[in-house]
């Protein structure tokens, strides 16, 4: 009960859209499954292994006993983008929440589970597939400092796993920009919306009294993953932040934040600092990610990272 109360965007928009979460097995992404299910919302389960996402999700709510009448299982790969348009056609909104599980890798391997082919490639892959099919909502889960390279997060996580955030942000961009051509070329609302949470964790949820977002990248901290969850899927319904990328921790509200009851008006709070949609002046090439690629955002080039590609 308490659930259903907090989704009033929901209630308000629509409780019968299907929202399809894209690296559900783990992580955010499960959550954000987790949440779909205990507030009575279809939900599309888009992974690489349909078994292990099931056992997964049975595993993070085993009082749930017909999953199969809440959630549908398919089978897609990011790094496989003739996948990705059959699994999301028909969703009202998609939530990108896969990253790499590997790191560096080594030369000549062909691993891809790495950053590059994950959170970059896969990224604009699905946002293309996404946006193929007219879903009008894609969100994105990055990271918060992806644009301070001087910070301890970002130097952390690019040392250790193989310059990650350098290849999330090359995948916000990718998004942003896929998104931005078709919102120019299509009738209908599509926007994408990016959220960077902080340093992620297994810590019960706050709820919207208890997360701090803002709009200018200068935020530092924690954040439950399930907080992040309950962003992800209630963003989808909230026209409040068509098109916004914001950062978000879990902190006391105080200050010059507001203290927010629904996560309604958490977001409605960004509009005093709205940040749109970055804006690339080089982005990434579609030449793999399939034709439909190309033919949403033309001819585009892939920036090269400051000491080369990893």
């Amino acid at each position: 009960r308490t659930g259903r109360r907090e989704m009033s965007a929901s209630r308000r928009c629509g409780a019968d859209q299907l929202i399809g979460v894209i690296g559900c097995s783990r992580g955010v992404g499960l959550r954000c499954v987790v949440y779909l299910v205990k507030n009575n919302l279809p939900c599309r389960a888009i992974c690489r292994d349909t078994q292990a996402a099931e056992q997964a999700i049975r595993a993070a709510i085993p009082s749930i006993q017909d999953l199969s009448s809440r959630i549908k299982f398919v089978r897609a790969d990011v790094t496989d983008p003739a996948t990705l348009a059959p699994a999301v056609r028909g969703c009202a909104g998609v939530i990108f929440a896969a990253s790499a599980s590997v790191g560096w890798r080594l030369p000549f391997s062909e691993h891809k589970d790495t950053p590059p082919h994950v959170d970059y490639e896969g990224a604009v892959s699905a946002a293309t597939a996404a946006a193929s099919e007219a879903v009008p909502r894609f969100v994105l889960v990055s990271s918060l400092a992806v644009t301070r390279p001087s910070h301890l997060l970002h130097v952390l996580r690019n040392s250790m796993a193989g310059r990650i955030m350098d290849w999330k942000l090359l995948g916000e961009q990718g998004v942003a920009q896929v998104y931005k051509t078709v919102s120019a070329t299509r009738r209908g609302d599509m926007s994408a919306i990016i959220i960077r949470p902080g340093s992620l964790t297994d810590d019960p949820p706050h709820g919207p009294g208890g997360i701090l977002v803002d709009t200018d990248d200068t935020l530092s901290g924690t954040i439950s993953r399930s907080d992040v969850a309950a962003l992800c899927v209630e963003s989808v319904f909230c026209d409040d932040v068509r098109g916004m990328t914001f950062e978000c921790v879990n902190g006391q509200q105080g200050g010059n934040y507001p203290r927010c009851q629904r996560h309604e008006e958490l977001f409605h709070s960004l509009r005093s600092g709205f940040l749109p949609l970055s804006e690339p002046s080089c982005i990434p090439s579609t030449s793999q990610f399939g034709p439909a690629a190309a033919v949403l955002c033309g001819p585009m080039c892939r920036p090269a990272l400051p000491g080369g590609a990893c």
